[in-house]
């Protein structure tokens, strides 16, 4: 990969060969780019989740009710990238401050925390296969290293979902103590070690921008999510 840093978002891209006068007003959306959530976007959200997990699953990760919980709690543990405006992938987490999971995590944002849950990671159908999730993953696990709190990631998933996660650093925890009706879950963790000048200066970082020709190690997936 291009190494210009672990900033892990996305600068809206514009065109070299094209420019713009000082007079003339820019209409058009930017082309990419990666922010973090808000109750606005809920909608989009919860309607990418739902087609990505019902027909799979049979449920969401996060009801509406709940993405608009979180997305109102804890905004900036959220990551969506959009392509000219359109939601395309979104990761959406919380904190949590025990050593495992519980069924009180599903719904609970604890602000002391030093781990974050992350509720889901999902792809709009159109955008599946080109390496977006494990990218949107890597982004968002270079970003938590900025939160000077922040000490892990841990996530549940199916068994079929393991390898998927583990080629992007996760390694597993075991069971999950949690069943959502037959369906059970592996635990799976990632330690965020942010440097300290990092953690230091993470009040003075607002989201930092990254060029989207950075490519993050092991896209190589065969499944996205």
């Amino acid at each position: 990969m291009t190494v210009v840093g672990v900033l892990p978002f996305i600068t809206p891209m514009q065109s070299s060969s094209s420019t713009i006068s000082p007079n003339q007003r820019r209409h058009t959306l930017p082309a990419s780019e990666v922010r973090p959530l808000n109750t606005h976007d809920a909608i989009s959200v919860f309607e990418i989740e739902r087609e990505a997990f019902i027909s799979v699953s049979g449920d969401c990760p996060l009801h509406l009710d709940e993405v608009r919980h979180f997305l109102t709690l804890c905004p900036e543990l959220s990551m969506g990238w959009f392509e000219e405006g359109r939601l395309v992938a979104f990761i959406i987490g919380s904190l949590w401050d025990q050593d495992r999971l519980t069924t009180d995590a599903l719904t609970l944002h604890k602000p002391r925390g030093s781990t974050v849950h992350i509720h889901v990671l999902a792809v709009h159908r159109t955008f599946r296969q080109q390496g977006k999730g494990p990218i949107l993953m890597w982004r968002y696990l270079q970003y938590l290293r900025y939160l000077p709190n922040v000490r892990r990631a841990v996530l549940m998933c199916e068994d079929f979902l393991v390898p998927f996660y583990h080629k992007s650093g996760f390694k597993v925890l075991g069971r999950c103590a949690i069943t959502v009706a037959n369906l059970t879950f592996t635990e799976m963790w990632f330690p965020i070690s942010g440097h300290a000048y990092m953690r230091r200066n993470s009040e003075a970082i607002r989201f930092p921008q990254l060029p989207l020709s950075m490519e993050p190690p092991n896209t190589d997936e065969h499944v996205d999510v």
